[in-house]
């Protein structure tokens, strides 16, 4: 019995000690990816304090959603190859977000709720689809499309909206 008391003391102190080594590292957050081959997936999600999240891949069949909660923000993109996609959502403070793709059949979308906010998409190839909205504060979105079948899609709400949309063939 004494045994068992002194083995489950020692587990609990052991989870405690963990989670405040967690807490002080989801503080800090950032997160670096790289992937190449095919049916590259990422899915991350950030919700503390100074988040920052790089994500690359190249090539066939990729796909990345990004989460991220509140504080600093960040995030960046790069897919190189065919049937890209892309999220990203951010709700609070610093925000920032850059997605490039290269390839054919790209699909890129940007959410982005309060303060700083700033938003890129960059589309090289065929088949291009790209949605950015912005909800508050000082914002800011530019779109470049090149190649084929662009499509392009900002919304802003509220503070210093500014839209910059550009597209053309190679």
């Amino acid at each position: 019995m004494k045994a068992r008391l002194l083995i489950a003391s020692a587990l609990a102190a052991v989870s405690v000690l963990g989670t405040v080594g967690v807490a002080e590292a989801q503080s800090r957050n950032r997160v670096s990816i790289a992937q190449e081959g095919y049916r590259n997936d990422v899915a991350g999600r950030q919700t503390g304090y100074r988040q920052r999240m790089v994500i690359n891949q190249r090539g066939e069949r990729q796909y990345v959603t990004v989460i991220q909660d509140g504080a600093r923000n960040g995030t960046t993109v790069g897919q190189q190859g065919r049937y890209n996609e892309a999220h990203v959502d951010q709700y609070g403070r610093d925000n920032d977000a850059v997605v490039g793709q290269q390839g054919r059949n790209n699909y890129a979308t940007s959410v982005q709720t309060g303060r700083r906010n700033i938003s890129g998409i960059s589309q090289m190839g065929a088949n291009n689809t790209a949605v950015t909205d912005q909800y508050g504060s000082n914002n800011a979105a530019g779109v470049i499309q090149v190649g084929n079948g662009q499509n392009a899609r900002v919304t802003q709400t509220g503070s210093g909206n500014v839209t910059l949309v550009i597209q053309g063939d190679h």
